[in-house]
């Protein structure tokens, strides 16, 4: 069966309320469009009669728009992207010693916090990788959802440091003359 304008599958489409040529009430409709020898048959046909016609389910055509459809596309290859480049992220130097090493002149503070931000990146690395993973195969999301470690993200709060209000106050004296 072909489209008489585009020589490819038959177009079908559901119309609300439409006759069924079939059970003749007025229903939900499959609209189906064939080329028999040299004419076009138009038909309009229930979704009930298509089951009995046929003997099994109708897969009712997708009612999603082109633009939507190429959304959901492109969502989903933003997702299989962010996953690839997730993966292919090198995990970063977390031990002290070795930070040491690749960097001698940084002082002990400096290097525990480098390795504390680099235990960070890993965390978040990870957990970037488990969640487009979960995005792309859904079946295989756990119940409880994904572990996400709130401890190490949590905004901390310092006190006011002496040194930078008085750095502060004397920008704010040059700014006035």
């Amino acid at each position: 069966m072909y489209n008489y304008f585009t020589n490819s599958k038959p177009v079908r489409k559901i119309e609300s309320y439409r006759v069924c040529d079939t059970c003749h009430n007025q229903k939900e409709t499959i609209i189906d469009f064939k080329k028999l020898s040299d004419t076009r048959e138009f038909s309009s046909t229930c979704l009930a009669c298509l089951q009995t016609i046929k003997g099994t389910s109708v897969k009712l055509p997708s009612r999603k728009s082109p633009l939507r459809r190429r959304i959901n596309m492109q969502v989903h290859n933003s997702h299989k992207r962010m996953l690839n480049n997730a993966l292919n992220q090198k995990v970063e130097v977390t031990d002290p010693s070795k930070l040491r090493d690749m960097y001698p002149e940084f002082t002990d503070l400096q290097i525990t916090r480098m390795a504390r931000l680099n235990h960070k990146i890993n965390v978040a690395n990870d957990f970037l990788i488990e969640e487009q993973h979960y995005y792309l195969n859904p079946s295989e999301r756990p119940s409880g959802g994904i572990e996400y470690q709130a401890e190490l993200f949590e905004e901390r709060v310092f006190e006011d440091d002496k040194e930078l209000s008085t750095i502060i106050t004397e920008q704010i004296d040059i700014d006035d003359q």
